[in-house]
């Protein structure tokens, strides 16, 4: 598999992560608002869970970045994809939608 091809790839499943923390964080902030009773160990483990988070999708992006500077430096236009999305995976992370 080239490689400009595997960053686009690894880029899209960041941004399926990406979707899957905001979701979730709707739905805990619903609940709360909502007064629906919820698991507060839960609660007690979100502040975790968001480093990790931050820390996974960081990871994914730079992955995905690399292989498209890699793509790229081999004469491949489709890298440039690669590496604008990647781009847009990093900013994402630190907006809350």
């Amino acid at each position: 598999m080239k490689k400009g091809v595997l960053s686009i790839l690894i880029a899209t499943i960041g941004f399926f992560f990406t979707y899957k923390y905001h979701t979730l964080m709707y739905e805990i902030q619903n609940s709360l608002i909502t007064g629906k009773e919820i698991n507060f160990l839960f609660i007690n483990d979100l502040a975790s869970f968001r480093k990790l988070f931050k820390i996974v999708i960081i990871s994914i992006s730079l992955l995905s970045f690399y292989l498209g500077i890699v793509s790229v430096l081999k004469k491949s236009k489709i890298g440039i994809v690669g590496i604008i999305l990647a781009s847009i995976l990093f900013i994402s992370v630190f907006i809350n939608f």
